[in-house]
């Protein structure tokens, strides 16, 4: 072969080599930057909603999340639950990587936000007995699954926009408490009054 020929092919293989490197580093740099979230104020007007208060107990939102989730994964190989542990809130199950079972379990710590929406801040996360990044489980669960649309996933957080859960009737709710050690929950439901 040509001696200037070799050459040519050399340096075009490690000049297109060397494109696809920088593509996939600058692609891996941008899929793994946090998404902006802004938690805006809840823009109700108290004169229009007569506000509820409801306080429950651990196993009460552990019995109304389970009663919410199954509808989620009717017809899923990807079965979970949410429930309020001794210290935080537990999201565990199982899915099926390479024909095999795997289960997992990620635990949470709830606070609620400003505008009455709930933050989720990973504490940990046990895949077996395997202790992974949070981060990286949750950026894969928030592409791979379908949650619900009032939920959102940002790095090691995720955001309960209960701001954003829509009833037929106008019905809205928000969190005023959380406390998991004392087992403390705190909730308005704010239900818009007669001839609104």
């Amino acid at each position: 072969m040509n001696k200037y020929l070799y050459r040519f092919w050399k340096w075009g293989f490690l000049l297109l080599l060397s494109i696809f490197l920088a593509g996939g580093i600058y692609v891996t740099f941008k899929a793994s930057q946090p998404i902006h979230q802004v938690d805006n104020q809840n823009v109700k007007t108290i004169r229009n909603y007569d506000k509820i208060p409801i306080k429950l107990k651990k196993n009460q939102i552990n019995d109304l999340s389970a009663a919410y989730l199954s509808q989620f994964q009717k017809n899923s190989d990807f079965s979970y639950d949410f429930r309020i542990g001794e210290r935080y809130a537990i999201l565990s199950g199982q899915t099926e990587v390479l024909g095999k079972n795997i289960q997992f379990a990620l635990t949470m710590v709830p606070s609620v936000t400003k505008s009455g929406n709930i933050k989720l801040k990973a504490h940990g996360l046990t895949v077996g007995t395997l202790k992974l990044s949070a981060k990286i489980i949750l950026k894969y669960i928030s592409r791979n699954y379908k949650l619900p649309n009032w939920v959102s996933i940002d790095g090691d957080e995720a955001l309960l926009r209960l701001d954003q859960i829509k009833t037929t009737n106008k019905v809205s709710f928000e969190a005023a408490q959380i406390d998991v050690v004392n087992n403390n929950f705190q909730f308005i439901i704010n239900v818009p009054k007669a001839g609104n």
